[in-house]
């Protein structure tokens, strides 16, 4: 959620995968003219912003709960703690590092989600703010709904279930920058066999 030329906004995509909204209800909304489109999205790192004030009451009801209280702390913790892998940025765009040669776009890319998933293993190791944050207890939900949220803002490509994201998590943790490597990369699946 963020401000945009004075109006309090939520992105479509926060709607959708919030569970606020379904994208079907979403696209009659606008349709409709129900909700009021701030924004239009498109393009590279342009995204659809929608009045939060243009919501039903039941759905502001969602929103509130949703972004509320420990959220709203978590994600200003993930916000303040993000920080640019430096090391990451030395192995992806190193062919001699990487073992391969990827383009400027996917090495930005593995860059910035090797970033996201360092400031959510921080988070995990950190036991004070741990405590303070989430009563003591990692909320792999909270987390990865956060991080969801805040895939436009940083750029991340992370899964967006719970379950795949805890998988990448702990992917990463064992096998290092290696493990956001997509195995498209270098395979011979695409070559005509004779």
């Amino acid at each position: 959620m963020e401000y945009y030329r004075g109006t309090y906004c939520i992105s479509a995509r926060e709607l959708i995968d919030g569970g606020i909204m379904t994208r079907g209800s979403y696209a009659k909304a606008v349709q409709c003219k129900r909700i009021e489109v701030v924004k239009r999205g498109g393009g590279y790192g342009n995204y659809t912003l929608i009045a939060v004030n243009s919501l039903t009451a039941k759905q502001r009801a969602k929103l509130k709960a949703l972004y509320d209280g420990d959220s709203v702390q978590l994600a200003a913790w993930i916000r303040e703690n993000y920080e640019t892998d430096l090391r990451a940025a030395a192995y992806f765009f190193s062919k001699d590092r990487c073992g391969r040669e990827l383009q400027q776009d996917k090495a930005k890319e593995y860059v910035v989600n090797a970033s996201v998933l360092n400031t959510c293993i921080k988070l995990y190791v950190d036991v004070e703010a741990r405590l303070r944050l989430m009563n003591g207890k990692y909320n792999w939900t909270s987390v990865s709904t956060i991080i969801e949220s805040l895939r436009f803002r940083l750029g991340h490509t992370l899964p967006t279930s719970v379950f795949r994201f805890r998988k990448k998590v702990s992917d990463y943790r064992k096998r290092g920058y290696e493990a956001l490597l997509s195995g498209k990369f270098g395979n011979r699946n695409a070559l005509k066999h004779k």
